[in-house]
């Protein structure tokens, strides 16, 4: 390892979730072999530019797509390789590590199309990766012939209450449903543990799918169906590319995708 890191901005709006926290775990060993660090810093905000600049960093990972505009510009000023990752970028600065998002919807309509399930709902909520989700969902529940039974956003989902909050206004729409797909492993865990305590059974009553980046959806509710992807393979490659990159060895405009894979279990 190098005597003397350079740094490389790391651009999150948190890192207390597991997926983020195994993601930076997994990128932040490969750069220090490299001789890098992550540096993170409040980079969304707007007053964030001069410190961005006084840092001089080598590149920039984001977790999540770099949506405001000054944060773009600040790192197009820079003239840095730039990694966003888990969900597609609307103009992309440089080379994008990404969950195939979309897929993982139109996966998980065609498993409860496959398991006979007719009306069907989605809990999502309201992150780029989840928007995603939701839209290949909803795209393939109809062009299967499923009936959109309901469709929730919750605002924000960082909590288990955000998540059985979302399953009670699903509960409110009055609408019958036989399946519910859940685009993150929070929301899933929270439709199971609300749809108990409303004395409904899972599959029997209403059959859950999930979507788990680090595997603790199954820890909060044993049997949990899931498309399962890994946050520490989008920080590995993450850290690979930005090397790349850094060495020059590949140019900006690569993209990366990393599929989810279905493991069904009792819940579906």
């Amino acid at each position: 390892m190098p005597a003397t890191l350079r740094p490389i901005a790391l651009i999150a709006p948190r890192l207390d979730a597991g997926p983020a926290a195994q993601a930076v775990q997994a990128c932040a060993g490969i750069l220090a072999e490299a001789g890098y660090y992550l540096a993170a810093g409040p980079w969304h905000e707007p007053a964030s530019g001069p410190g961005l600049h006084a840092l001089a960093p080598a590149a920039a990972l984001s977790l999540g797509p770099v949506d405001p505009p000054g944060l773009r510009a600040a790192l197009a000023a820079l003239e840095i390789p730039v990694v966003e990752t888990w969900a597609a970028p609307a103009g992309p600065l440089d080379s994008a590590v990404l969950l195939a998002n979309a897929e993982s919807g139109r996966l998980a309509a065609r498993h409860f199309a496959d398991k006979r399930y007719a009306r069907v709902a989605c809990v999502s909520a309201d992150t780029p990766w989840e928007r995603e989700r939701r839209q290949g969902f909803l795209d393939a529940a109809r062009a299967l012939g499923l009936e959109l039974a309901a469709d929730i956003v919750q605002p924000e989902a960082w909590q288990l209450n955000d998540g059985r909050m979302a399953f009670l206004r699903l509960l409110a729409t009055n609408t019958l449903f036989d399946a519910v797909f859940a685009s993150s492993d929070l929301l899933a865990a929270a439709c199971v543990s609300e749809a108990h305590n409303r004395d409904l059974h899972v599959p029997q009553d209403v059959a859950v799918l999930g979507f788990s980046e680090d595997g603790s959806a199954a820890q909060w509710a044993p049997g949990l169906s899931t498309l399962t992807a890994s946050a520490a393979e989008v920080g590995r490659r993450a850290a690979l590319l930005l090397l790349e990159r850094l060495a020059g060895d590949r140019g900006p405009g690569a993209r990366i995708m990393l599929e989810a894979v279905l493991e069904a279990r009792l819940s579906t």
